[in-house]
């Protein structure tokens, strides 16, 4: 009898993988059944709860995508780049053979043709 009960305590119930997963899938911010627990009068029809909850939630990740993760301009000047010393070797000795200066004399330097 107390091998079957030792086995019964060793035992540890196998959690549903749907379970374990739950972190993965589910969407961040608000958990549903917290909502549904605590705030009953909002969740009472649950078709239009949803329809807000969806809205909501597409609208704050729109915005955080284009609000915050989407800054524009930034990153667009090159000057604050580290030179790597491969560039900086290749740029030396682009110099002591004068290739330097021939490739900045026809480097383009606008998009569109200068008019004068």
């Amino acid at each position: 009898r107390r091998a079957t009960t030792a086995a019964t305590v060793l035992r540890v119930p196998k959690m549903p993988s749907s379970l374990l997963q739950a972190s993965s899938h589910s969407m961040p911010y608000l958990p549903v059944d917290m909502v549904f627990r605590f705030f009953p009068r909002w969740t009472r029809d649950k078709v239009r709860f949803f329809y807000w909850y969806y809205l909501v939630s597409f609208l704050t990740g729109l915005g955080i995508l284009m609000g915050y993760f989407h800054t524009p301009y930034v990153g667009d000047n090159y000057d604050h780049f580290a030179e790597t010393p491969l560039y900086l070797w290749t740029k030396s000795s682009l110099a002591k053979t004068g290739q330097l200066e021939e490739n900045l004399r026809v480097k383009v330097h606008h998009f569109y043709p200068q008019t004068e």
